[in-house]
């Protein structure tokens, strides 16, 4: 009995796991200078990710939709229905961590990417602590400051 609740229990998790995926198949990414240009090496290892991903086809749509001033740019990528890597990929992109002195970066998932992308404009918003932050679409609001 113990044992069919368990596996029970890990077939609900996988399921669970599974249909969250299935709801939100693209991420919007918006990686961006805010005054001073955008944090070379963070900006290095987004392209990175995402040049893996595509390579493994991990993911199959990638769209930009626009480019900053100082460097970075706001895109879309879709996963792949060939491929199970997507949380991962997300996953990647999330551990990256700019200076936020410097850089507004963002990884939001979306249900699928549009054929039309918002581009935002590229205002930055001063948080309590110093740091800054961007717009990022398809609202173009501001993202929330570190600590809210």
């Amino acid at each position: 009995m113990r044992k069919t609740y368990l596996h029970g229990l890990l077939l609900g998790l996988v399921l669970s796991s599974t249909n969250a995926l299935a709801d939100n198949k693209a991420v919007e990414i918006s990686i961006g200078g805010i005054g001073p240009a955008v944090d070379a090496a963070a900006f290095q290892t987004v392209q990175q990710v995402i040049g893996s991903a595509v390579t493994n086809g991990v993911i199959d749509k990638f769209m930009v939709s626009g480019y900053g001033h100082e460097g970075g740019f706001s895109a879309c990528a879709q996963a792949s229905p060939r491929s199970e890597g997507f949380g991962l990929f997300v996953k990647q992109l999330r551990a990256i961590s700019p200076n936020r002195k410097t850089t507004a970066y963002s990884v939001k998932k979306v249900e699928a990417c549009g054929e039309i992308i918002t581009a935002c404009t590229l205002e930055v918003n001063e948080c309590p602590d110093g740091s800054f932050v961007g717009r990022v679409p398809p609202s173009c609001e501001f993202v929330a400051c570190p600590g809210k």
